[in-house]
């Protein structure tokens, strides 16, 4: 008879790291987690709350002792790594394109979905509600509501501004799609169940969109950070590349732009799939969309995402739909959303398989709504097989202990891909039958 796996909690990383943000305008270090004689520290450096730099440093602790412990209570350990985060972030600029608190009189719905499984979830919402902007909705859509987890859970929060809305339909993108048809904003921002978005969030988002007057900006994303670096899996995701984040705002385009427009960032480097791909611009941790772009540009897939067989891309499907409708895409670095990775190689298997599904899937819905994408594909082969050929930071990691399985899980979620995205695409016909 096999025994029921074990629930052990994960070994704590020897290569672990402190998480902090260094405000310089009151020379204040805020331990997010971790303790400054971890051996390597993640500092955000800010200035006035605007992002200067993201320093990782090694050694952070600045002892000799084996163990990264010099007996003390870690005070000159802080001393240490706010030093030299300091110099590190010397020199850098936090100027933006645009003022702060222009977006105060925008009304704002905060989506976040789930199925109320994950502890997280109340401190996600909690979050949400902590935001400095005022004129804020926060709509939970529970994606499993005949468990009654997700009420359970919230059930201590009393806040008007929040409702919890049913979806019984599995799928991220359904229940997306539920948060957009119950949200009341003029702008509709997401984050998930795992993150805890830093309380000026929302403004600096709506910020950005307050700076264009003429709606080019269709969409905004943010700078999801990793909240934990405790477990060897949530510093292998990061080796591997992470969320995308950006030190700078960065703008995402398809073509010209007014120059009020081009003033709002820097130029995107979207990689050799893009705009086929785009999973630069940003992540659905942390995205944000003026309604009436949604509306131009329609549903999430429902075909794509958590909680269907293709597993991801609703996100980056959504990106490249904004691009297509002539719209800007601006990420801004001081957004900033905390997100929990995966503390199980297990789990973080499922992620990176589904990233390598999601993706595959994102292209061949390209391909079938376009042919002509097919040949665009062909030509950037080359420059495809040069970032997941050996020794690549996609594929080894920036540290020699990533494991190789972690790569041949995506490519094997990537070839599957395609057909996951045709039985999906079967399984919405046969649900839109039933419907008539």
């Amino acid at each position: 008879m096999s025994r029921a796996p074990s629930k052990r909690v994960p070994a704590l990383d020897p290569l672990r790291s402190m998480v902090a943000c260094l405000e310089l305008s009151t020379d204040t270090l805020e331990v997010v987690s971790g303790a400054p004689t971890d051996p390597r520290a993640l500092v955000l450096v800010r200035d006035e709350g605007r992002v200067l730099a993201l320093v990782e440093l090694e050694g952070a602790h600045g002892t000799d002792g084996p163990d990264g412990s010099d007996g003390s209570d870690g005070t000159d350990s802080a001393d240490s790594v706010a030093e030299r985060a300091r110099q590190a972030a010397r020199g850098r600029s936090a100027e933006r394109a645009w003022h702060r608190g222009a977006g105060a009189g925008t009304d704002a719905s905060v989506v976040i979905c789930t199925v109320g499984r994950n502890p997280l979830l109340t401190a996600a919402v909690e979050a949400a509600l902590a935001q400095d902007h005022e004129r804020l909705e926060v709509v939970v859509v529970d994606n499993a509501p005949g468990r009654g987890r997700t009420r359970q859970m919230l059930a201590g929060i009393d806040d008007p501004r929040l409702r919890v809305v049913p979806e019984p339909v599995a799928g991220l993108s359904r229940a997306r799609n539920t948060g957009v048809a119950a949200a009341c904003g003029e702008v509709i921002a997401f984050t998930d169940d795992d993150a805890v978005t830093d309380p000026r969030w929302l403004s600096e988002t709506l910020d950005v969109l307050a700076a264009d007057p003429g709606r080019n900006v269709g969409a905004v994303t943010g700078n999801p950070l990793p909240a934990r670096l405790r477990h060897p899996t949530q510093r292998y995701f990061e080796a591997r590349g992470g969320f995308p984040r950006t030190e700078v705002p960065v703008l995402w385009t398809l073509g010209p732009v007014p120059a009020s427009v081009a003033r709002l960032g820097a130029p995107g480097d979207g990689g050799p799939l893009y705009p086929l791909a785009t999973a630069r611009v940003g992540a659905g941790v942390s995205m944000a969309f003026r309604r009436e772009v949604l509306d131009l540009i329609g549903p999430f897939d429902e075909r794509l995402g958590a909680g269907t067989r293709t597993a991801g891309g609703e996100d980056l499907d959504a990106f490249a739909r904004v691009l297509r409708s002539g719209h800007a895409i601006v990420q801004t670095p001081d957004a900033v959303v905390w997100h929990t990775h995966r503390p199980t190689l297990g789990g973080l298997r499922t992620q990176v398989k589904g990233n390598g599904t999601g993706m595959a899937a994102l292209l061949t819905k390209a391909v079938l709504s376009d042919p002509r994408a097919l040949v665009d594909l062909a030509g950037r082969s080359r420059a495809v097989a040069r970032r997941l050929s050996p020794g690549s930071q996609r594929v080894a990691g920036r540290d020699p202990d990533v494991p190789g399985s972690l790569t041949r899980t995506e490519v094997l979620g990537f070839v599957s891909g395609p057909a996951l995205f045709l039985v999906e695409g079967a399984r919405a016909r046969r649900a839109r039958g039933r419907n008539r």
